[in-house]
């Protein structure tokens, strides 16, 4: 009868060591799955990185045209040689002045 028990006690044993080993793997396997693919994973980790790299560099470019933008409005505003030469691009003239146009001829 003491065998009998043993051999119960030994396979109720074996038994919750794997019903155990099986639910750690398990675990292990679910939790390394949501780790890379989940919806904060490190698939989608890299992927922001990545967005959030171009939008720097994206927001560095801007910066720069607006740096080069004041510029312009600074010359524009303190310059008026700049004026001047602008407002002749666009075919304006100063009071008094005449336009010759002419031909270009090959």
């Amino acid at each position: 009868m003491r065998n009998i028990r043993r051999k119960q006690v030994d396979q109720n044993r074996k038994r919750r060591k794997v019903v155990f080993l099986t639910f750690g793997i398990l675990l292990s396997i679910y939790l390394t799955f949501t780790l890379v693919f989940g919806e904060n994973g490190l698939i989608r980790f890299f992927k922001l990185k990545s967005t959030k790299n171009s939008l720097q560099a994206e927001t560095i470019v801007v910066k720069d045209r607006n740096n080069d933008i004041k510029g312009q409005i600074e010359a524009l505003e303190n310059e008026p040689e700049v004026v001047e030469e602008l407002a002749r691009e666009y075919g304006l003239t100063k009071e008094g002045e005449l336009i010759f146009k002419f031909d270009r001829q090959e």
